[in-house]
């Protein structure tokens, strides 16, 4: 099997290998998806060579984050059982917390989740550090653990002495108070709730209430041990959307056309757990999406069209299903990775789906070279200070960081100017240290008046003239983009008030220029990215000086 490592992405992904039938020989995950990839065919390498020898094609989900990627395995390899996988087949998992639904309700650890009404929370991969967040939170809101028999018996267990529990059991015992109770014993079970729903507001105000207590009783080494969780809390919490709470089973199918295609995404729920994707193009020619969506209707079920976005052509699920805002977001987030990390995928095997996007943006606006390699700049600064710049780079639709390009603007001091910055930044790529290697497209965030900064270089520079004529120099106009990161999603009930972005392009050697609005498809949306990506980094850079600068200044105060 033939793969160009350079085109797989840096980032947390699960990754499938499959042979040429479509079977799922192996799947895994990995924090650095092309260092795991690589290691399977570097020259000498015993990483399942059998594997390697059957497999013909590597498909891979981009994911949120690590535990993502753990859930997301786990459930595929259940779901598939691939030959080559030996761990997490069968009923093996990871922890949940489990909720029993009881007067006062039992908090318990589990690796099997079951429908006894009891609600079940995370789960979490680390089990040793679930563990001791657990025994923390129980120390602070003292709920209970012990079996619903024994607490029946209402009698006091070891628990009650180590200060674990608040005693529920024993104060059972008056039946007046009971309601009272069960109040009581309600907030402090909501608390611990709504932490591990991700609101972690109600726990904060008890633990620093706690501190304060733990103070005025001078009892400062409990003290020190609460403050420490105060100061990590938001660190224990991290969110996912692969494994939820809710017992429902459904589907969710979302169609997009890329390029030439309509790509589809199917997502299998069942009990509110991501089990399956499966992911599948289909020509244009071939059917248009409500065909598409009566064939998967006719093999799986019945979809309910829903149009929460216009990003997808269909997006529709089965069953009456409720979301929340939150839940929908989340979800189509999710399905917008599935559609990216596939046109990355197809980066690795034959036929290319980027090359087909990369094409429409050529014939769309007329450039001259084959869009491979783009790179975008960006300026910023705050109030004209600390200003600095920004290049990021794509190639094969990937970003390549090291090829991204920080500059500290130099000449620019007294009289600042977002003209002269971006003059000095041309000059420093084009005509000094990095001219040997040029993009087929550069793009310049703002409009007309950058690329009359393009217009001024060639006039001064017989060598940056011979750069015009091998590099595409476009202008990007951000306007409502800046505010509206998500502008490639507008719905057709915007169109009477939104402000369309535009592309400049020089159309000729006298430096024309020619305005075209953008559609805001697929290949659209990648430019846009581009240049969001090239404006979050400058910012970053920004910030970088302004420490370096305040760190400076402090040092000499203090001397």
């Amino acid at each position: 099997m033939q793969i160009d490592i350079s085109h797989i992405p840096q980032e947390p992904w699960v990754y499938l290998f499959k042979d040429s039938k479509g079977t799922i020989l192996y799947i895994w995950k990995a924090k650095n998806l092309q260092k795991r990839v690589s290691q399977y065919f570097t020259p000498n390498s015993l990483w399942k060579q059998e594997m390697v020898a059957k497999a013909s094609k590597v498909e891979f989900f981009v994911v949120a984050n690590e535990s993502e990627s753990l859930y997301l395995e786990n459930n595929l390899i259940k779901k598939h059982k691939p030959f080559f996988n030996c761990m997490l087949k069968w009923w093996n998992g990871y922890t949940y917390i489990k909720l029993t639904e009881w007067d006062f309700p039992q908090v318990l650890t589990t690796r099997n989740k079951r429908n006894d009404k009891a609600t079940y929370i995370w789960p979490k991969h680390n089990t040793k550090e679930l563990k001791k967040l657990m025994q923390y939170l129980r120390t602070i809101l003292k709920y209970r653990t012990c079996s619903n028999s024994q607490f029946k018996e209402w009698k006091i267990c070891s628990d009650f002495y180590f200060w674990l529990c608040g005693w529920w059991c024993e104060k059972c015992k008056n039946k007046s108070e009971l309601p009272q109770l069960k109040e009581e014993y309600k907030n402090n079970f909501h608390i611990f709730s709504s932490f591990f729903k991700w609101n972690t507001k109600p726990i904060e105000k008890v633990l620093l209430s706690q501190i304060d207590d733990a103070v005025a009783k001078q009892n400062f080494e409990w003290a020190s041990q609460i403050r420490d969780i105060y100061m990590h809390i938001e660190e224990l919490v991290e969110r996912q959307h692969v494994e939820l709470w809710k017992n429902l089973t459904w589907y969710v199918l979302a169609i997009k056309e890329i390029a030439y295609s309509h790509i589809c995404v199917l997502l299998n729920f069942y009990e509110w757990k991501l089990i399956d994707i499966i992911r599948q193009e289909v020509s244009i020619d071939d059917g248009d999406i409500y065909w598409i969506k009566s064939w998967f209707e006719a093999e799986i079920w019945d979809l309910n069209t829903q149009e929460w976005n216009s990003a997808f052509s269909l997006l529709a699920y089965s069953n009456k299903v409720s979301f929340n805002k939150e839940e929908k977001s989340a979800l189509i987030n999710m399905l917008e990775w599935f559609f990216d990390s596939y046109v990355i995928s197809s980066t690795l095997q034959w036929p290319w789906l980027h090359n087909q996007l990369l094409e429409q943006l050529q014939n769309r606006y007329k450039f001259k070279n084959f869009p491979n390699r783009i790179e975008c700049v960006d300026i910023s600064h705050m109030n004209w200070d600390w200003i600095s710049g920004w290049l990021s780079c794509i190639v094969w639709w990937i970003p390549d960081k090291r090829k991204y390009r920080k500059y500290k603007i130099k000449s620019v001091s007294e009289q600042s100017d977002d003209y002269a910055s971006l003059k000095e930044v041309m000059q420093r790529r084009f005509l000094w240290k990095d001219k040997s290697e040029y993009p087929d497209v550069f793009v310049l965030d703002w409009w007309i008046g950058q690329l009359n900064v393009v217009k001024d270089l060639c006039k001064e520079s017989s060598e940056f003239y011979k750069v015009f004529h091998q590099v595409d120099f476009v202008s990007l106009w951000k306007w409502e983009a800046r505010r509206k990161s998500w502008i490639w999603l507008a719905s057709k009930r915007w169109h009477e008030w939104l402000v369309w972005e535009k592309i400049y392009r020089f159309v000729d050697d006298k430096f024309n220029i020619e305005e075209i609005s953008l559609v805001y498809d697929q290949a659209d949306r990648f430019l846009v990215k581009l240049r969001d990506e090239a404006h979050r980094f400058s910012n970053s850079y920004r910030k970088q000086q302004m420490r370096n600068e305040l760190k400076s200044e402090f040092k000499k105060v203090k001397k």
